[in-house]
């Protein structure tokens, strides 16, 4: 991944444009856009589902899973759950 190549910025631009997402996968992706920026565009984040719920401002599990997989499904993002609360996810940006 190169930042330079691939900001932020032009990815958010390129999901916003989809009609394909809706407000919640939009916000889902931000967030991740932003622990991404925050991480050095690294290339995997570990994440919890908590930690992107409560990013993301989703109450429901179900929304976040629906979004999750929505993403997944779109090749927004890679998507490797663990269901281990301590060791977390990993999530990939594909650019």
């Amino acid at each position: 991944m190169k930042p330079e190549t691939s900001t932020p910025l032009l990815l958010y631009s390129k999901i916003a444009d989809d009609p394909r997402v809706n407000v919640w996968h939009i916000s889902l992706y931000t967030f991740i856009l932003s622990l991404w920026q925050k991480s050095g565009y690294k290339k995997q984040l570990k994440v919890s589902r908590k930690q992107l719920m409560k990013g993301a401002h989703f109450s429901s599990i179900t929304t976040y899973h629906k979004c999750i997989s929505k993403l997944k499904e779109l090749e927004y993002i890679i998507y490797l759950p663990t269901y281990d609360a301590y060791q977390g996810s990993i999530i990939e940006l594909i650019l």
